[in-house]
């Protein structure tokens, strides 16, 4: 939430709603990123973490960077940010351990391809050859059904959970994986698939012809 009142929104949030204030306005301090203030070795915020994943930034990372990564790192390596056939065959090659096929939820390059549509080329081509996970615009079950369709093996649930996390904490996370579990359910019931191996890209209908009368 930004804006010239963006803090008297915030403040009029949390009195509309005394109990998440309570636990999490209270309860919750310190409000940093954990990870990146151990690293800075302070308390930061959300405007210091954006001032400094731009100053850490580097647009020229290639191949041959996660080829040094390597030689210090010998666990597992997973690629994230994959959207084309080629890159996910480069890192096969490479030797990765799995790819992310993802967009990023769309905030990294305004009208980029979603991992909707760039699932079925980049499964087309290494599936079966290294494990492909997908994220971006996963919101429900019936999403997860269609990532797994399109030749995903896993599918990661970030905005969802945390949302539910932010609201309700761990009860939230709770609620929001047994409503995924329904709308799987429901979802793999309505299209024929008993187990998730069955969920492939014959549950979906690729191509819907139009009739004019």
């Amino acid at each position: 939430m930004s804006g010239p009142h963006a803090a008297l929104r915030r403040y009029l949030q949390a009195v509309a709603h005394p109990a998440w204030a309570w636990d999490v306005g209270l309860l919750g301090r310190p409000h940093d990123l954990g990870n990146i203030s151990a690293y800075l070795g302070k308390p930061t915020g959300l405007a210091d973490y954006i001032g400094w994943l731009a100053k850490n930034f580097d647009p020229s990372i290639s191949w041959s960077d996660l080829e040094w990564i390597r030689e210090f790192w010998q666990g597992t390596m997973i690629i994230k940010g994959i959207l084309d056939a080629e890159d996910a065959r480069d890192a096969v090659r490479f030797g990765a351990d799995g790819i992310v096929v993802s967009n990023h939820g769309g905030r990294q390059l305004d009208g980029v391809l979603s991992s909707t549509r760039a699932m079925p080329a980049i499964a087309d081509a290494v599936k079966g050859d290294i494990a492909i996970l997908a994220d971006s615009g996963v919101r429900n079950g019936l999403d997860v059904v269609r990532m797994i369709a399109l030749g995903a093996d896993v599918v990661l649930l970030g905005r969802a959970y945390i949302y539910a996390l932010a609201t309700a904490g761990e009860r939230g996370v709770a609620n929001l994986l047994n409503l995924i579990d329904k709308e799987m359910r429901v979802a793999m019931t309505l299209t024929g698939a008993n187990t998730i191996s069955r969920i492939t890209h014959e549950s979906l209908a690729r191509h819907v012809i139009q009739e004019t009368v």
